[in-house]
């Protein structure tokens, strides 16, 4: 399935203007011994783009079309939008060559490289993307430890910063789920049911702190322990494309981040990027949720539930 890019919303993000690096590879002259030109000339004119995290595309739009201008300016390539309805769609996408590049997070990465092969191109940092695990303040768990033969909730299965990096947290105090500890994973009511007095903990991304003490009430829970820094969502690439063509997008992102980034947040609905970078991605970055796959009890990633 090709979608073609759609211009039928007016552009919120003028990129006409904007002194982007990336199309250097198409000015007149460019030596044929040209980096840029030899990575551009390596990936096809047209390229297909989505977001694992989005599905339709009116959404697509929406999110990602100022991102897409932007790009087209930077790369000097048609960029299409490809919208896709689940991460199994997005590695048949992959692996058919019917998508080019995909913005993902780490745990869906993990499945995407053992199933498709997909080439990490450029890592998104995410100040603060971290887990916590939580409990009661008048609790006297003080310490992972404490949670043995207790109950902790999580968010849905595969959240990364909710569901794997808690149970990645259990496993490192020595804590095995379904075994030393139980682990329920809840989703969207996590919260609710926490706060009517379910399980003993609840372990879910920093950035829920917040939330779960206005819905529970101010000094109503404390940290039990706060995890180290997530692997970061990442822009991933075909493995048909090729080297040449990977590293020459990962050159035009990096060189282009702060326009491209603004695009990204321009549209209210990527908040979470608003202090992000780009970064070289390494697939070894992702070895952590790998870890945390196996803490869950998905050795074989590609069963990890939709």
């Amino acid at each position: 399935m090709r979608v073609s890019k759609t211009r039928t919303l007016p552009a919120l993000f003028v990129v006409g203007a904007l002194a982007l690096t990336g199309c250097a590879s198409t000015a007149t002259g460019a030596s044929d011994a040209d980096p840029a030109a030899t990575g551009s000339a390596a990936c096809p004119d047209v390229l297909r783009f989505s977001d694992t995290g989005v599905e339709g595309l009116e959404t697509l739009v929406v999110e990602f079309e100022n991102f897409r201008l932007a790009f087209e300016e930077a790369t000097g390539k048609d960029i299409e939008f490809y919208p896709i309805s689940s991460r199994t769609a997005a590695s048949t996408a992959l692996e058919f060559d019917e998508i080019d590049l995909l913005l993902t997070g780490p745990a869906e990465y993990v499945v995407l490289k053992q199933e498709a092969d997909a080439l990490p191109v450029v890592g998104i940092t995410r100040p603060g993307y971290r887990s916590i695990i939580v409990t009661r303040s008048e609790s006297d768990i003080d310490e992972l430890s404490d949670l043995e033969n207790k109950t902790v909730i999580t968010k849905e299965v595969g959240s990364t910063s909710g569901h794997l990096g808690p149970l990645e947290m259990l496993a490192d105090a020595g804590l095995v789920a379904g075994e030393t500890v139980d682990v329920v994973p809840l989703g969207a009511t996590r919260i609710e049911a926490f706060g009517a007095g379910e399980g003993d903990a609840l372990g879910t991304g920093l950035s829920d702190f917040e939330e779960i003490e206005a819905e529970l009430g101010e000094g109503s829970i404390k940290v039990v322990a706060e995890g180290p820094d997530l692997p970061n969502d990442l822009f991933v690439a075909r493995s048909a494309l090729g080297e040449n063509c990977a590293d020459w997008l990962q050159q035009t992102l990096t060189d282009n981040q702060q326009v491209l980034l603004d695009a990204i947040t321009s549209t209210g609905e990527s908040d979470k990027y608003l202090e992000s970078e780009f970064l070289v991605a390494e697939d070894a970055d992702y070895d952590p949720t790998r870890s945390a796959f196996v803490a869950a009890g998905y050795e074989d990633f590609a069963q990890l539930p939709e």
